[in-house]
């Protein structure tokens, strides 16, 4: 028997009280549900769809729905990390590259020719500044979302970049009170290699203003598809 919207609006809603609220997780757990559901139902048309629901939810052993949900997870934060590597892969052959070099001259030319409130920064300092800015820019996207995707859970993960900007920050922060000399040392030596991934993380850190913007699209442009998908 097929069921009717009814009866897989409420086996949307048993799926959420088992502690799935997330809209797209529901239907990835329902389609594996509804077949057995259904079965069940045409098995025993005097069965009650809870009772068939609760059997079925049974058949996935004591952690219920939880290998389905973890196996969902890691496919989107999979697709995460590849748009990530293929937006920078993208980055370094399209006209977009004359963005970060055009702020790393301006910025270069700063650094040899201000003293903002007396003091001289270097090209390191300003990149840094820049990469805060567009930090506080990805943020204010992020909350500026629409309402009624934030319930999705392609969209909570991907607030896991907010992590990466946080760990971008906080070495930001360190490196900078290492390489603020004047004489950087890149030698073969711990001191080097310290420094060395230091101002790669600076660099990664500001090509991320550009970067994740496009990430952070592309993954809400995915939530919009599954949206149009469940609400149709």
């Amino acid at each position: 028997m097929k069921l009717s919207p009814s009866q897989i609006d409420t086996l949307k809603k048993l799926i959420s009280s088992k502690g799935y609220p997330e809209i797209d997780l529901q239907y990835e757990i329902l389609d594996h549900v509804a077949c057995k559901v259904e079965v069940l139902l045409e098995e025993k048309p005097e069965m009650a769809l809870d009772d068939a629901f609760r059997k079925v939810h049974s058949e996935f052993g004591i952690f219920g729905f939880s290998d389905l949900a973890e196996s969902y997870t890691k496919s989107i934060e999979k697709r995460y990390r590849r748009f990530f590597w293929e937006e920078l892969r993208a980055f370094f052959t399209s006209y977009r590259i004359i963005y970060p070099a055009g702020i790393g001259f301006i910025l270069y030319w700063l650094s040899l020719n201000t003293r903002p409130f007396g003091y001289e920064f270097s090209i390191l300092f300003w990149g840094v500044m820049v990469f805060f800015i567009g930090a506080i820019y990805i943020f204010i996207r992020l909350f500026k979302i629409d309402k009624g995707l934030q319930n999705y859970l392609v969209f909570k993960n991907s607030t896991n970049w907010l992590v990466i900007l946080n760990v971008s920050m906080q070495v930001n922060i360190h490196a900078l009170r290492y390489i603020e000399s004047p004489i950087i040392p890149i030698e073969f030596t711990w001191i080097g290699i310290g420094t060395s991934i230091g101002l790669a993380m600076i660099v990664l850190s500001f090509l991320s203003v550009f970067l994740l913007p496009r990430v952070l699209d592309r993954s809400i442009a995915e939530t919009k598809k599954l949206q149009a998908i469940y609400e149709s």
